[in-house]
């Protein structure tokens, strides 16, 4: 049986760090980029041996193969779409370009990359900072004038893509050395026995973990996840992680908490890294409030 093959109902081009990249979306919600402009955003030309079937050229080097995984490989499919013109196209997932970011990044990171590799890691950082997971949906829709036709459903399915309808067990998402980072960060001296932490660790992970969500998200995760009382102090029954979905909401997560210590190392003192989060997170900051704008409006004319 052959993979259905959807319309483009909306085309544009991404502006993102010198480049316009053609982007579409499809009938079934699907954003997607072309294969050309994959290797535009790189300011790579198209060529190149694969050694991994099933990944584009670009990440098909040998020192590279370690850094492969099954997110990668998915969103490496080619997507057969029809173009508006009515001709059938070729592209990929658009959330492929900040995952082969992450993968230079990773790779220089464990200085396993090639000096011939060294602008590809500069070129990813540049749009790392341009482009993230989160936001990438945002403009893409942007660029293609595709939220002026959003429905109500829309809403309905970011909910369900980030929200578990069921509760999960708990498990650590948050490893010790981001406490220990944060810990640092404020000049406090980190004792690993214990679990008791300042009251300041759950506002910093509110602003710099979970405001990296969609607001609607979290509204909706505190919602199910209510502040109790308890004589005189106010805590909440389950960890709002534990109403993430494994498939993307918890990825997510693990994303964010993986990018904030990146910004936590490179910084000296609290002060330093909301300076560092800033840089590092703007445009992803952007486009989600440009998001949350659009969702307001769109409920404002309902």
């Amino acid at each position: 049986m052959t993979d259905q093959i959807f319309k483009a109902t909306h085309r544009g081009y991404l502006h993102i760090a010198d480049k316009k990249i053609p982007c579409a979306v499809l009938e079934n919600g699907k954003r997607v980029i072309s294969q050309t402009g994959l290797f535009d955003a790189f300011d790579r030309p198209r060529k190149g041996s694969t050694r991994v079937e099933g990944v584009p050229s670009i990440v098909g080097a040998k020192n590279l193969q370690d850094y492969i995984d099954d997110e990668l490989l998915e969103k490496s499919k080619t997507i057969q779409y029809f173009h508006t013109n009515g001709r059938i196209a070729k592209g990929y997932d658009a959330e492929l370009i900040p995952i082969v970011c992450d993968l230079y990044i990773e790779a220089k990171e464990n200085n396993t990359l090639l000096v011939s590799q060294e602008h590809l890691y500069a070129r990813a950082v540049t749009l790392i900072r341009s482009l993230a997971k989160v936001g990438i949906t945002a403009l893409i829709d942007e660029a293609t004038g595709y939220q002026e036709d959003r429905d109500t459903r829309e809403l309905q399915r970011l909910l369900e893509a980030y929200i578990s309808a069921d509760l999960m067990k708990w498990q650590r998402r948050f490893p010790s050395v981001y406490y220990k980072e944060i810990f640092r960060l404020y000049g406090w001296t980190y004792n690993p026995e214990t679990q008791h932490r300042p009251s300041v660790i759950g506002k910093f992970t509110n602003k710099y973990i979970y405001d990296l969500f969609p607001q609607h998200v979290m509204d909706e995760i505190k919602r199910r996840n209510p502040k109790l009382k308890n004589d005189s102090k106010s805590f909440r029954r389950n960890k709002h992680h534990q109403y993430l979905t494994t498939d993307i909401g918890v990825p997510q997560l693990d994303n964010h908490i993986s990018k904030i210590l990146g910004v936590m190392k490179l910084s000296k003192d609290i002060k330093s890294f909301e300076d560092n989060f800033n840089i590092a997170f703007e445009d992803e900051l952007i486009a989600k409030e440009e998001y949350e704008s659009r969702m307001e409006i769109s409920a404002t004319k309902e």
